[in-house]
């Protein structure tokens, strides 16, 4: 009887670990704290990264002090958004980090561009409106009235200086179903200097394009703030 007690003791603590270590998990999509797979097809694997950093970095003289983490977003429909980033010390050189935000499609792990799921004018007005985007194009005086799209629009953010953004980093903060708005996080990487990155978070209040209405309004799982991540809400 004591072993069989221990047995099912050791099952309990086992479940109760993957318990914790699981943030988020339906039918398909399973999220822990350090990877994330869907339909049982890996999305990331933090670990999984970091062994196979060290066999290609290691040796005798230099070890490894690295890590690699990931957190969630925001999940609407199959469109997952994530953080991602890893940082340390890699062949006895000088630390180093990087970060970054992405949006991809689960069914096919592309990335998503927020212009495919929502109104090219609405994005352009919501750019052309941001404070920080304003203050930086009259610096540099860049008519930024007459640029008529949003490729063309990103193209000029980065060419500004040390910020980068991209079409897919980007998450979903709330919806107004009154207005039939989304509250978006545009996120850019910021270099600060050695070898070191930050995230800058631009708000938007965007136009969902018709066909993913339904998404923001019947199936938002999650969104940023409910997890731990390095945004701001």
């Amino acid at each position: 009887m004591r072993i069989l007690a221990l047995i099912i003791l050791c099952l309990l603590c086992t479940k109760g670990f993957s318990q914790k270590d699981t943030l988020f998990e339906n039918q398909e999509l399973i999220i822990r704290k350090k990877s994330a797979y869907y339909k049982g097809n890996e999305i990331y694997n933090a670990d999984r990264e970091l062994e196979n950093l060290i066999k290609k970095e290691k040796t005798d003289e230099c070890g490894v002090s690295y890590r690699f983490y990931y957190n969630p977003l925001s999940l609407v429909g199959n469109y997952y958004s994530y953080e991602s980033g890893e940082g340390g010390v890699l062949a006895c050189g000088v630390p180093g980090s990087s970060l970054s935000v992405q949006t991809i499609n689960l069914e096919n792990n592309k990335k998503t561009s927020i212009s495919d799921l929502f109104l090219e004018e609405s994005i352009l007005k919501a750019l052309k409106n941001d404070s920080w985007i304003k203050r930086n194009m009259e610096e540099n005086k860049i008519d930024f009235h007459l640029i008529n799209s949003v490729k063309a629009f990103f193209d000029r953010i980065n060419s500004l200086g040390d910020v980068r953004f991209n079409l897919n980093s980007f998450a979903i903060l709330e919806y107004d179903k009154k207005y039939g708005k989304v509250s978006v996080r545009l996120v850019g990487t910021e270099y600060m200097g050695y070898n070191h990155s930050r995230h800058l978070q631009l708000g938007l209040l965007l136009e969902p394009k018709e066909p993913y209405k339904h998404l923001f309004q019947n199936n938002m799982y999650f969104t940023v703030g409910d997890f731990n991540s390095g945004l701001i809400k």
